[in-house]
């Protein structure tokens, strides 16, 4: 017997007959049934079709698998695609067998199993001619791949994966902050939030590909790390990702945001979404970030707690976050929220970089990587240490002119004078390559409004 078939043992394969073609189990969780029988063969083509049909009211999923029996009491697969029945689900399948590809054929079996689930259903061999035409046999061959490349496809889409999963990495404690997630296969998908001292803050199983998970940070005077694992396990395997949220303790007084969250949390290139936010300071502003530090759009802080910004279209992007930072006389704070960007096409996107725009300005155009009509990064790739030239085009109102880093952190700046043409920035020392972004902001009719670039330093 084949070592393959370990879980048809010789007393079971000897009291399957007794099924016929019918088989009914009973188990703690649910019952199952089983039919499985000869539907048809063709002669030219030398296939025999077996049909099969399963039950399943448990609450687990069921593998059914299909073998031939030999006369001589050996058991090999009949065909390489296995049916997966879902849980509380009927499946009914056809199984195309090709008798001349078996020494002996004494009758077809199909095996049932699952957790707590193990049953057999046998159905009769057909009756073969002794015809062996070549092109009967190449067009059985030919079929056989037609079906191994559609299992092969079957076999990745069920394959666990978690596509996204967008957590802001730094939150004020005492908050409520929403973590974002895509996935797809078939497995059962769970999430876990721990505390910095190892004890499990919440967790539990998700349901549905896509989704928001409300965390509720804990008031601390003193910061932490959270971490945040999301995990989907199936037959075909498990994928976990892993995210760190940073918890600021909140200030006794001065500048505090009570909340924030995006609508929708899950977005395409394109598409509007609405910021919503509690928060008291007397100024700041709201900025819509990519995941490598890029300010793609920004908003000036408004008391009422509102803001909307327009998803870039980008091959790359695939998470995004709104960070809201409020400032209050010398005080400050930040948070974030996350944003799952689905549906970029590289081959529809746009090569655009960002140009962040005012709130009476959403429309603008975005600038293009080495120039727009404010200025222009003359040293688009400088050295570490080196100077970062940057040519002043168009005259501003008020022009602050300043270097950040992937956190929005100014790094340098200067303020630019009406009759300025050009200044230069300090670049910081780096030890591998690393991006950064120039952000210039300024005033002028319609309010605040600030242009960027990108500037690479290099080793």
């Amino acid at each position: 017997m084949s070592s393959a078939l370990a879980t048809l043992s010789s007393a079971e394969l000897q009291t399957a007959a007794r099924f016929g073609t019918g088989t009914a189990v009973q188990t703690l969780e649910g019952s199952v049934s089983a039919f499985f029988a000869l539907e048809s063969f063709d002669r030219r083509r030398g296939v025999a079709t077996y049909s099969l049909r399963v039950v399943n009211r448990t609450s687990s999923a069921l593998v059914c698998r299909t073998w031939v029996l030999s006369r001589t009491g050996d058991a090999m697969l009949a065909h390489p695609i296995f049916v997966e029945v879902a849980p509380l689900g009927t499946s009914s399948a056809h199984v195309p067998v090709w008798p001349r590809d078996f020494a002996s054929f004494d009758r077809a079996i199909a095996e049932v199993t699952g957790d707590g689930v193990h049953c057999i259903v046998e159905a009769p061999s057909p009756v073969r001619t002794r015809s062996q035409r070549p092109y009967i046999i190449a067009a059985a061959l030919s079929l056989a791949g037609i079906v191994l490349l559609g299992a092969a496809a079957a076999l990745r889409a069920a394959t666990p994966r978690i596509t996204a999963f967008a957590v802001p990495p730094e939150a004020l404690a005492g908050t409520t902050v929403r973590a974002e997630y895509d996935a797809g296969g078939a497995g059962r998908l769970a999430y876990v939030v721990t505390a910095p001292d190892g004890r499990t803050l919440q967790g539990g199983s998700l349901s549905g590909g896509a989704g928001t998970i409300p965390i509720a940070i804990p008031a601390s005077n003193e910061p932490g790390a959270y971490t945040l694992q999301m995990t989907m396990s199936g037959l075909l395997g498990t994928q976990s990702a892993t995210r760190v949220l940073n918890a600021m303790p909140r200030g006794r007084a001065g500048a505090q945001i009570a909340s924030i969250s995006v609508t929708p949390a899950v977005a395409k290139p394109g598409q509007v979404v609405n910021v919503a936010y509690s928060a008291s300071g007397d100024g700041g502003y709201a900025r819509l970030v990519g995941a490598d530090g890029t300010v793609w759009q920004q908003r000036a802080f408004s008391s009422d707690g509102a803001a909307r910004f327009t998803i870039p279209t980008a091959p790359s992007l695939r998470e995004m976050r709104v960070v809201l930072h409020v400032e209050q006389g010398r005080t400050t704070a930040q948070s974030m929220a996350g944003i799952v960007v689905a549906g970029a096409s590289p081959a529809t996107a746009l090569a655009a970089v960002p140009q962040v725009s005012g709130d009476d300005n959403p429309g603008a155009p975005a600038a293009t990587s080495d120039a727009n009509e404010t200025f222009e990064v003359l040293t688009p790739e400088v050295k570490s240490g080196g100077s970062i030239h940057v040519r002043i085009l168009s005259p501003r109102n008020g022009i602050h002119l300043a270097l950040t880093d992937a956190q929005s952190h100014e790094l340098g700046g200067v303020d630019v004078g009406a009759e300025a043409d050009s200044i230069t920035l300090r670049a910081p020392v780096v030890a591998v390559p690393t991006r950064y972004t120039i952000v210039a902001t300024f005033t002028d009719g319609f309010g605040q409004e600030s242009v960027v670039a990108p500037v690479t330093v290099t080793p």
